[in-house]
């Protein structure tokens, strides 16, 4: 839903005001005076139209690659719920089936419980006190001989890795473009438009073709920053795939155990 509202507001609503006010100004203003100004309104518009566009094309960039960047801390966790699960299988089986069987809830709790928590900014508590539950249960293994010391100092830095990208994937998720930002992104877009009212031509539909498609190619690229503005909410989003395929890969080697 509020992706398709973003979608009404930016590449229909934006496109629509803009030949509103086209129509606007070609009633108030006579033609003559308007074409009297196409020279000099299309050397600022020139101007104007490219700084603007290099402005939008850093705002596409820098949502682009906190997208990538989100996208690749949710993979470097799941890869940590997978080599957590295959260092325990070294350790005695009792600690061995508690360590693989928290692994296995956390996954499950990120990918049904903390995922579509994240897309409203918020955290899950379920998944927080399981990766608690899984700090506490590697912390107090106690180990035996020089093979498990080192298993357990893996373990550590595996539980550490997974808790640090935890984070940062949350982070992520609250960590939008500032209003600021917005604020300069559609203020500039309002203006440059306006500035094509400054020109004149003798057939009013042109002017409105023109006027409209101008409008609808900075509301296409606006609904683009949008829609990547959050990485874990909206059409274009980060997704538990990798997470999904660690505990798929889990539930085989667990089926194959028994």
């Amino acid at each position: 839903m509020e992706t398709f509202l973003q979608a009404l507001i930016f590449v229909v609503g934006f496109p629509l005001l803009a030949m509103y006010g086209a129509i606007h100004v070609r009633r108030r203003v006579p033609l003559e005076v308007q074409m009297e100004q196409n020279d000099v309104a299309g050397f600022f518009l020139a101007v104007l139209g490219l700084v603007y566009g290099v402005l939008l094309a850093f705002a596409v960039i820098a949502v682009w690659e906190d997208l990538d960047k989100a996208r690749e801390v949710s993979d470097f966790e799941a890869n940590g719920i997978g080599d957590l699960y295959r260092l325990a299988e070294a350790l005695p089986d009792d600690s061995r089936k508690v360590i693989q069987e928290q692994a296995m809830a956390y996954a499950s709790l990120v990918i049904h419980d903390e995922w579509p928590e994240q897309g409203r900014g918020r955290e899950s508590d379920k998944a927080l006190l399981q990766m608690d539950a899984i700090w506490t249960t590697v912390r107090t293994f106690e180990p035996h001989g020089p093979r498990e010391e080192a298993i357990l100092a893996k373990l550590l830095d595996e539980v550490q890795t997974i808790n640090d990208n935890r984070r940062q994937r949350l982070v992520a998720a609250r960590d939008g473009i500032p209003r600021l930002v917005w604020t300069v992104l559609i203020g500039g877009g309002v203006i440059t438009v306006l500035f094509t009212y400054f020109f004149g031509l003798k057939n009013p539909r042109a002017l409105l073709a023109m006027t409209g498609l101008y409008g609808a190619a900075i509301g296409f690229v606006l609904f683009l920053i949008a829609a990547m503005d959050y990485p874990f909410s909206g059409v274009v989003s980060v997704q538990p795939e990798a997470m999904e395929m660690v505990l798929h890969r889990i539930d085989v080697l667990e089926a194959a155990r028994h």
